[in-house]
């Protein structure tokens, strides 16, 4: 029986493999670079941190890892995170403990750098790329080159988890694997999917309620929906019993770092409204941490109801993607401590709407005619900003070599996708909003801060993202209404 696929499909087939490697390849790159903390005792970094949970939870009974004890001190790098947080590190632990014991020795090995340590930490967040990666070339068919390219040189994440140190690729890959699945209706095996995100990181609440609405919809007023809703329902207690099964007499101490009220309303300078408004008015000194908290709350809540509210009247992948976006954006904004790295939550759906036909239609320089592009460029441009908005961390860590060349190598890409669509009118702006980065770069390179503002720099950049964020979220919005 001949084959169904055409020769096209296969030649556009073929470029997964390679455009996989250069993923892999500009990972590995990163890697070499710096990590967070790196010889900055005492408290060192994100890296420290991850080598600590590991040392805690090999060398300490199950009890005992989120609570404050004598041998586990949780002002230094205590667990924050939900249970399957706690036992991938146990894991990672114990192969750490069969290669050099003494990379998870107790209170002996705070600090670790060594180099054959940095190859194993680096290659345990490199292997955690194929849940990543995975889903995300999935979501795409393979003739769609540029966006497959695109989402390889996309250099947001990497640098995170790659250069700074994080494992940010579980659990964002956890959520593509749900999205994933849900696209092809398989509604129980992303719900289990989505649960374990949940109980990887719990920033994944960003992405809650979308998928809470987008299950409910259209399976709410018929009997075989009540079914489905059920099935889900017991999927996703299945789920996290066996996530928290292990932890039902210590819930209270892992709730409690999860999600810590104590810590203030943000971290660093980040580009959301919060910090943005503390530029003119400390809401921090006026306000009780209670009222803030409830503040956040209130924001968040009437930022991302109204989308998740249309998803569950008007169901569909392309709107689903756009409601996970919304909600993500919504959080990320409004909600309370939010860090710089959060934006990587709301990126990773952006970077599914490459795709999307309905945002790629644009003036043509040579025929003055509107024409589609393969790409969609506000995606594109929200890529550029969100990794632009982490440029005050990256530059802590060293990393603004790879920052500069990541982006350049990312820019290059997009300037050879639109350069023949100059004379439209929202490429112009993009021009615009790129060489406002690249002034604000210039400035700070060249021009000291005043004394009486040295973090000015770090501010001016969050100002400038948040207000590129605040106007994305305007548009995802409207997308979501009018498409």
């Amino acid at each position: 029986m001949a084959s169904s696929s055409s020769p096209s499909s296969h030649s556009s087939s073929c470029y997964l493999i390679p455009l996989t490697l250069l993923a892999l390849y500009i990972r590995i790159c990163i890697s070499f670079a710096p990590h967070s903390g790196q010889s900055k005792p005492p408290m060192f970094g994100d890296y420290e941190a991850q080598r600590h949970w590991q040392e805690i939870t090999v060398n300490l009974p199950l009890s005992d890892w989120y609570r404050n004890t004598t041998d586990n001190d949780l002002l230094y790098w205590g667990l924050d995170y939900p249970p399957l947080t706690a036992l991938h590190s146990k894991v990672l632990g114990h192969v750490a403990e069969v290669v050099n014991v003494s990379w998870i020795q107790l209170h002996g090995s705070r600090g670790e750098e060594s180099y054959q340590h940095k190859i194993f930490m680096r290659v345990t967040v490199l292997l955690s790329e194929i849940l990543h990666l995975t889903p995300l070339f999935l979501l795409f068919s393979p003739d769609q080159i540029p966006c497959l390219l695109l989402l390889a040189i996309t250099p947001a994440q990497p640098l995170i988890d790659h250069g700074h140190f994080q494992y940010n690729s579980i659990s964002l890959g956890l959520t593509l694997l749900a999205v994933l699945a849900l696209k092809h209706n398989w509604t129980c095996t992303g719900s289990a999917m989505f649960s374990l995100a949940l109980n990887y990181k719990q920033m994944s609440l960003y992405h809650a309620l979308p998928f809470f609405f987008y299950i409910l919809g259209p399976r709410y007023n018929s009997w075989s929906g009540v079914r489905d809703i059920v099935k889900v329902g017991i999927t996703v207690i299945f789920t996290f019993a066996l996530c928290w099964s292990p932890f039902l007499w210590t819930a209270d101490h892992v709730i409690t770092r999860m999600f810590p009220f104590n810590r203030g309303l943000f971290e660093d300078k980040v580009a959301n409204f919060w910090c943005s408004i503390s530029v003119v008015l400390k809401v921090r000194d006026i306000f009780s941490r209670v009222a803030l908290v409830r503040a956040a709350l209130f924001f968040t809540l009437v930022s991302v109801l109204p989308s998740q509210l249309l998803l569950f009247r008007e169901s569909s992948h392309h709107k689903f993607l756009l409601a996970l976006t919304n909600s993500a954006l919504g959080f990320f904004l409004f909600s309370f401590h939010v860090h710089e790295k959060t934006i990587l939550i709301p990126l990773t759906t952006v970077m599914v709407l490459f795709s999307d036909k309905r945002a790629n239609i644009l003036t043509n320089n040579q025929e003055g005619e509107q024409s589609p592009v393969p790409v969609s460029l506000p995606a594109v441009w929200f890529t550029v900003i969100a990794t632009f908005s982490m440029w005050p961390l990256l530059l802590k860590d060293d990393l603004s070599v790879m920052y500069i060349a990541g982006m350049g190598l990312f820019l290059t890409v997009a300037y050879v996708l639109f350069k023949n669509y100059l004379s439209s009118r929202i490429v112009q702006l993009f021009v615009l909003s790129v060489l406002g980065c690249f002034f604000l770069h210039l400035v700070e390179i060249f021009v000291k801060p005043p004394e009486r503002y040295p973090h000015i720099y770090p501010t001016l950049n969050s100002l400038y993202s948040a207000g590129h964020f605040a106007l994305f979220f305007c548009y995802f919005n409207y997308r979501q209404i009018v498409d």
